[in-house]
């Protein structure tokens, strides 16, 4: 089986293969394709990601999640620990460049949300498999959120089709996706559902 650092390599040289337009277009599939997962439209307070590069972005899914009045959440990294903190904002300018790199919520002006108010995620990754396994950057922030006891949100992949992988080397720390959404589909664990994009979709 491929070790969980060389399928990270694999997988990092498909996003960079990607041409520009064709990530555009995926991308502007996938995030309107996100408000057909139910637990996701329906949720009340939404965990968002800020994309880095190769990721499907989600700024136009928190604008629209904002129109909506949907509390959005974003993550900040505690390096010390490698642990996530929750803090709701009102507007992407109140995130600010942290750790990685990776924009995160200003802590003075975003307060804190305990991890079990969030009703979804939609978490990033390097890809994903068919049984719901999904591999990080290798850091495992992710999965220390998911190991908190007062987690009871649904997890949802968010993801170009690319970056499917055949089986992901799990470990038993490792929580499984319960869907994952790519520009192609929606994917439920347990089966696939192919969805054809909804004209509520997302507004930029």
């Amino acid at each position: 089986m491929t070790t969980k650092d060389g399928l990270r390599r694999e997988l990092r040289e498909r996003l960079r293969g990607l041409p520009a337009g064709e990530r555009e277009a995926a991308a502007t599939e996938a995030e309107a394709r996100v408000w057909t997962v139910p637990e996701v439209a329906a949720a009340r307070v939404l965990l968002l990601y800020a994309s880095l590069p190769g990721e499907v972005p989600t700024d136009a899914i928190a604008r629209e999640a904002l129109r909506r009045g949907v509390t959005v959440v974003y993550p900040r990294c505690v390096t010390g620990t490698r642990t996530l903190t929750l803090h709701a904002l009102e507007r992407l300018e109140a995130l600010r460049e942290g750790a990685y790199g990776i924009r995160e919520p200003d802590v003075d002006a975003c307060p804190r949300v305990d991890v079990g108010a969030v009703d979804a995620a939609l978490v990033p990754g390097l890809g994903w498999d068919r049984a719901g396994g999904r591999i990080g950057r290798g850091a495992g922030y992710y999965d220390r959120l998911f190991a908190d006891p007062g987690w009871r949100g649904f997890r949802c992949g968010l993801f170009f089709a690319a970056q499917e992988a055949p089986a992901v080397p799990t470990d038993p720390w490792d929580a499984p996706l319960d869907a994952v959404v790519t520009e192609r589909e929606v994917w439920r664990r347990g089966g696939t559902e192919v969805r054809e994009c909804e004209s509520a979709g997302v507004r930029k």
